[in-house]
């Protein structure tokens, strides 16, 4: 299989996992809070990937990439949730969730300024059509619009956040072993959480449900989504990997139908089409040119 096919394949892969991963997600955030669940979330998912390297016999190194790799991933993990926590108090929580795939053209800009990768033709008007679906997706007429600046902000801010670490993951991808990697950056960022006011006390008194409901998030969503990721961006430019996040609502869409039996919306499927069209531009040019 030659490189690009596996970084395409990789990156799908890795877009159905987090459409999977929302499904326990939003069920737990009926009733429980979204940094508690993250802490929850985070630990299962060292437990899920420790008992992985155990059974696989993978030893662990700790050179300065890695364990720097997985300080900074972690760090901007916590503080881009914690931004989403913050915008949606604020502002529409479907204006946060659109603000934050803005993270798409942060990664495109910074992985050609930092990275020196190239911009392949119509991938930026690929990934401007392919958010205009999600907008799309994500309209209703009762959203407002009243909300502080600031709130707007920390969802940039929390995309910007995102967007780096990608980078970031990008320059080290060769450097490092990203299971290794990921297995840090969850105890890490699962530290950093426990530290935030009320979270380790409230993590204390979750039900056994959410702590199922929080493992299976962990399975789908930090450990093989974030995985598939990382090892794409490995064969393929980091702006390409991304710009299949943008897939994610749109498996979302298809498991909720065969998962909750949610039959999708006119307006949904519209949005999935222009998203669909959107990532095809740039990316079918460049499967049709090999």
């Amino acid at each position: 299989m030659e490189p690009q096919t596996k970084g395409f394949l990789f990156a799908t892969i890795g877009a159905l996992s987090a459409a999977l991963f929302f499904v326990p997600y939003k069920i737990a955030l009926q009733s429980t809070e979204p940094l508690v669940f993250v802490l929850a979330m985070y630990l299962a998912g060292f437990v899920i990937g420790f008992i992985g390297s155990v059974l696989k016999r993978e030893p662990i190194s700790f050179d300065k990439k890695t364990l720097g790799g997985a300080i900074i991933f972690a760090i901007l993990s916590v503080v881009g949730n914690f931004a989403i926590g913050q915008s949606m108090l604020g502002i529409d929580p479907a204006i946060t969730v659109v603000l934050t795939r803005v993270q798409v053209i942060f990664v495109m800009y910074m992985g050609w300024f930092f990275l020196k990768e190239r911009l392949a033709p119509l991938l930026v008007p690929g990934a401007i059509i392919a958010l205009g679906g999600f907008v799309w997706m994500n309209y209703s007429e009762d959203i407002s619009f009243d909300g502080e600046f600031v709130f707007y902000l920390w969802a940039i801010g929390s995309a910007f956040c995102f967007g780096a670490s990608q980078v970031i993951m990008k320059a080290i991808i060769h450097d490092i072993s990203p299971i290794t990697v990921n297995h840090l950056r969850l105890l890490i960022g699962a530290g950093l959480l426990a530290l935030m006011p009320g979270v380790l006390e409230s993590l204390k008194a979750l039900e056994f449900e959410v702590w199922l409901l929080a493992t299976a998030s962990a399975f789908f969503g930090p450990t093989i989504s974030r995985l598939c990721h990382m090892y794409s961006i490995r064969y393929i430019p980091v702006s390409q990997a991304t710009l299949f996040i943008l897939l994610t609502p749109v498996f979302t869409m298809l498991v909720s139908y065969l998962v909750l039996n949610i039959f999708p919306t006119t307006q949904q499927l519209i949005g999935s089409t222009i998203i669909m069209l959107g990532i095809f531009l740039p990316l079918g040019r460049l499967v049709w040119r090999r």
